[in-house]
């Protein structure tokens, strides 16, 4: 299911920002006692926990700051709808660091701007809201060359641990444009099931990692995904020139009850020039490594690198009779022949047609 990006995101955008008093962009960090909403224009060390919060709950001010949450955490409302735990948006070079984030509808929204880094972030328990397009750990919206590394996602939904979305509409808040050039390295992102009714798991489209439509030369690497309700890394209609390297990628998709199972890695109908290497996937409900077929006038997702990738053990739960998905193998292309696909020295079990199979190795 796509999630809809049109609307920007709603209900980062909403509420009264309280501005901190006494805080002037630039110079050294400063320690700070934060109430919720709050803008910063300084580089803030927080000196407290924080929450609940019923409208955001740190908001970036400036370029080029640095927010140490300093081991602290910041909580949203029980309610949803209450925005996003950290927003940074139309900010450039800022770094979101140290601490915990949880059960805002995204823990940390990158909204516009680019050259941000998110590190060392424990985004945990963020669920969006009914009419809210939050439902990420962390999401990245039109924005390009920022770096989210080495932090942790955990039960977030309805939508991801990490998203990445283009905004195509330009009459909401924030400027249209893809998500480019980001890099996505070292997370670890693991148990994000809760479905669409923001509850249960029950029919969920909760990937791992999120790739959304028109997402571009981005990176991701080393992250380990794990027990993730569908798709464990998942790159949607019309992403090209991404990279996804040396991850680990286990025991997804087991929480979908109708249409299909999740794989490992999934690419859609009308991606291109994706590469996908050197990646451990094993132990997911569906396929290990699936490229999709075209799709009514639609083409297949062509044109894609599939090269030295360990596939093995998936297919672990019988697959959902499907005119669409079909069976599922470790090495999955339903493309006729492949097309155009290269499939080069993988390590598998199971394969569909011989043409993933080139220079590999059955184990």
């Amino acid at each position: 299911m796509r999630r809809s990006t049109g609307r920007g995101i709603r209900a980062l955008t909403a509420g009264v920002v309280v501005a901190l008093t006494g805080l002037v962009p630039a110079g050294p960090a400063t320690a700070a006692t934060l109430a919720c909403g709050q803008t910063i224009t300084q580089s803030t060390v927080l000196d407290n926990d924080l929450g609940p919060c019923l409208q955001h709950g740190i908001v970036i001010g400036a370029d080029g700051i640095t927010l140490d949450l300093n081991g602290h955490t910041v909580s949203g409302g029980p309610g949803g709808n209450d925005g996003a735990g950290v927003l940074v948006r139309n900010r450039t070079g800022v770094t979101v660091r140290n601490g915990t984030v949880r059960a805002f509808d995204i823990g940390v929204a990158i909204d516009g701007g680019s050259a941000n880094t998110v590190t060392g972030v424990v985004a945990r328990d963020n669920v969006g809201g009914i009419g809210s397009i939050g439902g990420d750990g962390i999401a990245i919206m039109s924005s390009q060359g920022n770096r989210i590394i080495g932090n942790e996602t955990h039960n977030n939904a309805p939508f991801s641990g990490i998203g990445l979305y283009s905004r195509r509409d330009s009459a909401h808040p924030g400027t249209p444009g893809v998500a480019r050039d980001n890099l996505i390295a070292n997370n670890s992102v693991t148990g994000n099931i809760i479905g669409r009714d923001r509850v249960s798991p029950t029919d969920t489209d909760n990937d791992g990692i999120r790739v959304e439509n028109d997402a571009v030369f981005n990176t991701f690497e080393n992250n380990r995904v794990v027990g993730n309700g569908l798709d464990g890394i998942s790159l949607f209609a019309d992403t090209a020139d991404n990279i996804v390297r040396g991850n680990t990628v286990q025991a997804n998709g087991f929480y979908r009850t109708t249409a299909r199972r999740g794989s490992g890695i999934i690419v859609f109908t009308r991606s291109t020039r994706n590469v996908v290497e050197n990646n451990l996937v094993t132990g997911n409900a569906d396929s290990g490594i699936d490229i999709r077929p075209p799709l009514s006038t639609f083409p297949g997702a062509t044109n894609n690198r599939i090269v030295n990738n360990t596939a093995v053990g998936n297919s672990v739960r019988p697959f959902i009779p499907s005119p669409v998905f079909g069976p599922s193998f470790d090495l999955k292309d339903a493309n006729p022949g492949c097309d155009d696909n290269t499939w080069l020295a993988n390590r598998y079990r199971t394969f569909n047609q011989a043409c993933v199979t080139t220079g590999g190795q059955q184990v």
